[in-house]
């Protein structure tokens, strides 16, 4: 959260110091480089499953270029083509036509009132949300992104209000277009940078509070008893089977082991704690991904398991029940899952259908435009796809049957680096 902050600020405090030493119309570009580093760092932090809350970056990014369009547009509309020299505005200087803080703020205000009044109720929001089981509410991690997301949008809104009101004062009262003098760099530039750098060390003290709890929350964790669960899908044919929270009245699966911290672990080692949870001995299974867990350095690693017809035996007698298509789906829209199943089912229904549909590049395996495979979640044994391989939510995003397709590849080539570097890795 406190890099998010320092690039966020930072942002619009480079582009204010930058402007008392570069020519006007290298401003607006210098914005537009910004706001591309960042929807690509935000590319790359969307790709990794359990990172961290992009919603500030995106903010600062939406603030980039919406206040690149504006310096361009009087940039334009002050040239001899369009405003003739006869045309005199009584504050306008044609050596300066305009001032970077008074474009940069009040565009500042708006889009971080905008995204203040939307939550994170966004498309992406409740995409993220889906692909890592985080939930504000249901999850400490989740519950404090949501938290401190809206505390530096709420700091950012404040910051830029009073900042959009002091440089319009000084503008229309003290302001002389003469010339830019040291006064007029101290209002416009230098204030608002010095309470950048304020507060990044208001910032650094609260998330390294935030981080000497958290650590000394998560090493309790891994001493009680290890912090790394292992949750298996027990499938037969395509019915689910599931068990129901007595306090909380979500369905979740039955099967759900810890064990010390681990990144992998065996199948054998696996069908011994499935059968030690269900009863359900020597089943084929089949790993399906890891993400991470809320302690620092461990995982969920996450199986599923196709047992025999004794399955069904050992269900009815622990009162355990099977879901089919139908009640998966009645589950998901009233919000009868725990937010770790529904994960799950969002992560393999999204990668399946997008891998059954395209290939690497985005395009159709079918001539058929719009056309959607069978998902039958019992085939999930055979289906030969990588679920780690989190780009394939990417090709479900951006494929051959959205618009502009050709635009929006080229868009994701060009802000990909970070992304690629990162499967690299």
């Amino acid at each position: 959260m406190f890099r998010n902050w320092a690039m966020a600020f930072g942002a619009i405090a480079l582009v204010l110091l930058l402007s008392l030493f570069l020519p006007m119309w290298w401003i607006p570009f210098v914005a537009l480089v910004e706001w591309y580093l960042m929807v690509s760092a935000v590319k790359s932090a969307e790709q990794r499953p359990g990172s961290y809350c992009s919603l500030v970056l995106r903010t600062a990014s939406a603030v980039m270029v919406a206040s690149a369009l504006v310096m361009l547009v009087v940039l334009v509309v002050y040239t001899d083509y369009i405003l003739p020299q006869f045309i005199e505005l009584p504050l306008h200087s044609r050596q300066k036509p305009f001032i970077s803080a008074m474009i940069i703020f009040p565009v500042t205000a708006v889009v971080a009132a905008v995204m203040l009044a939307g939550g994170m109720s966004g498309r992406r929001c409740r995409e993220c949300q889906k692909r890592n089981g985080n939930y504000p509410g249901d999850n400490i991690v989740a519950t404090l992104y949501q938290r401190e997301t809206r505390y530096q949008l709420t700091t950012l809104l404040l910051l830029s209000l009073v900042l959009t009101g002091v440089d319009y004062w000084y503008y229309f009262v003290r302001y002389i277009n003469s010339d830019f003098n040291r006064m007029d760099g101290y209002f416009f530039n230098g204030i608002p940078i010095a309470l950048y750098v304020l507060s990044l060390g208001i910032m650094h003290w609260r998330y390294a509070a935030m981080r000497a709890g958290y650590r000394s929350l998560t090493e309790t964790s891994a001493t009680t008893g290890g912090s790394t669960e292992v949750r298996f899908l027990i499938l037969s044919g395509n019915d689910l089977l599931l068990s129901q929270n007595e306090k909380t009245h979500v369905w979740d699966t039955p099967a759900i082991a810890v064990v010390g911290r681990a990144r992998s672990i065996g199948d054998r080692e696996a069908q011994m704690l499935l059968a030690d949870k269900t009863g359900l001995a020597d089943c084929p299974l089949r790993y399906c991904f890891t993400t991470q867990g809320f302690a620092h350095g461990s995982s969920v690693i996450h199986y599923a398991a196709f047992p025999g017809d004794d399955a069904r035996d050992i269900a009815e007698s622990k009162g355990w029940e099977w879901f089919n298509a139908y009640m998966l789906d009645s589950a998901l829209a009233s919000n009868s899952l725990s937010p770790q199943l529904a994960a799950e089912l969002f992560r393999i229904h999204t990668i399946t259908m997008a891998w059954k549909t395209y290939d690497r590049e985005g395009r159709r395996l079918y001539p058929i435009k719009n056309y959607r495979p069978t998902f039958r979640l019992g085939d999930l044994r055979k289906w030969d796809v990588d679920y780690d391989d989190t780009l394939w939510f990417s090709f479900a995003a951006t494929n051959q049957d959205r618009r502009f397709f050709g635009l929006h590849k080229f868009w994701d080539r060009i802000t990909g680096i970070f992304t690629r570097k990162t499967s690299q890795q």
